[in-house]
């Protein structure tokens, strides 16, 4: 038979050939390992984004409906003591609902750390299949970039959603609802469920996770590890973020009345006793103009050779003369030497540049840690 008798070889009739994937090799590998978690995560995300866009939309509607747009619960303007029976109805028809919202926002980001990426790794090395993927013509840097690379990229796509809806969701809820957290910019709630922060804190937990499932290697201790861990960092970069937001001081002059007469008890704020119309006329802040809506970090008075005396709040009594009463042992001790009264703050706005400082030492974690993960890898025997 000659070579020019033989025919190519043909498909069978109705063959299809089989469509090429989007993801292939160990990327395609890696997402079909974590589908499951992958889906779940995703659908919560989902959900919780429209439960706050419905619940937002609610909230906004009914503020707007009555005419409430300006009535802070802390910071109540005179203009709104005609509407406070809104407001109330409001905190009832939805306090609880935002304050369940809050909490799910606050523990969302510590579950994709806890339950997706600690297990991620860990199971890996328990089951001992990474050393299936390193006999193969996988390397163990690019095991370790499909294996983390891609949850990381799909968080971010996910965290930015996230990001994107509770900040707008906060900003409708906040200072309307009496709920701890909700009340001002600066509060702990506020602070972790809006703005880039929840982006950065996102990818922080991620790599945090798989790089404890990467050295403890059994997944249940790596979800305990995770969780203790993923809290202590979320602490540190609350707290870090102050380094990067200088501290505001303003004064103002003040003068304050002499030791009170013997079996005349205090009859300040916190005192629990009415005060004398006699002698002291009404309660009121310190005199020293704090901005609205700061935070406060310290009140107190000055004395005139420099010495601070902190005050545990902002109310002073004060006297038919004008003059202020003492609060406090130290304060009665120096009552002729105090001067001024005192206020350290951040202002409103450093609120954003608070945001941004707490983002930037999330990201500078998350690096840290998939270079650690790296060179584990490479050194791991």
């Amino acid at each position: 038979m000659s070579v020019a008798a033989i025919s190519e070889p043909t498909a069978p009739s109705g063959y299809r050939p089989p469509a090429r994937r989007i993801l292939r090799g160990a990327v395609w590998v890696s997402v079909r390992q974590e589908r499951t978690p992958l889906l779940i995560a995703g659908a919560v995300l989902l959900l919780l984004c429209g439960w706050m866009l419905f619940l937002g939309s609610q909230v906004q509607g009914f503020v707007e409906d009555h005419r409430i747009q300006g009535c802070n619960v802390v910071y109540f303007p005179s203009e709104c003591e005609a509407l406070s029976e809104q407001a109330i109805v409001l905190a009832e028809r939805w306090g609880t609902a935002v304050q369940a919202t809050g909490w799910l926002l606050v523990v969302l980001p510590v579950a994709f750390g806890v339950f997706f990426a600690a297990p991620m790794l860990a199971r890996e090395f328990e089951t001992g299949t990474y050393a299936l993927a390193w006999t193969q013509s996988v390397s163990r840097l690019r095991w370790l970039a499909t294996r983390l690379g891609v949850p990381l990229l799909l968080t971010l796509v996910g965290s930015v959603l996230l990001a994107v809806v509770s900040t707008w969701w906060t900003g409708v809820v906040e200072g309307r609802f009496s709920v701890a957290g909700y009340y001002h910019w600066f509060s702990w709630m506020s602070r972790a469920t809006s703005g880039p922060s929840v982006v950065g804190f996102c990818l922080l937990s991620v790599a945090l996770g798989a790089a404890v499932g990467l050295v403890v290697r059994r997944v249940v201790a790596s979800i305990v590890v995770t969780a203790v861990l993923t809290l202590a960092v979320r602490f540190a970069v609350d707290a870090g973020r102050y380094l990067f937001a200088p501290v505001r001081e303003t004064f103002a002059a003040i003068t304050m009345a002499g030791p009170r007469p013997v079996g005349r008890p205090y009859a300040g704020p916190g005192s629990g006793l009415p005060a004398d119309p006699t002698q002291m006329i009404s309660t009121g802040h310190l005199p020293t103009n704090t901005p609205l809506e700061s935070h406060v970090v310290e009140n107190g008075l000055l004395t005139s050779d420099g010495l601070r005396i902190p005050l545990d709040g902002d109310w002073l009594g004060r006297y038919s003369d004008g003059t202020a009463e003492c609060p406090t042992s130290e304060c009665l001790a120096h009552h002729d030497t105090i001067v001024q009264a005192y206020a350290s703050y951040h202002p409103p706005a450093q609120e954003w540049a608070m945001h941004w400082a707490q983002t930037g030492l999330s990201l500078a974690a998350t690096v840290v840690l998939v270079v650690f993960c790296a060179v584990w890898v490479r050194r791991m025997r």
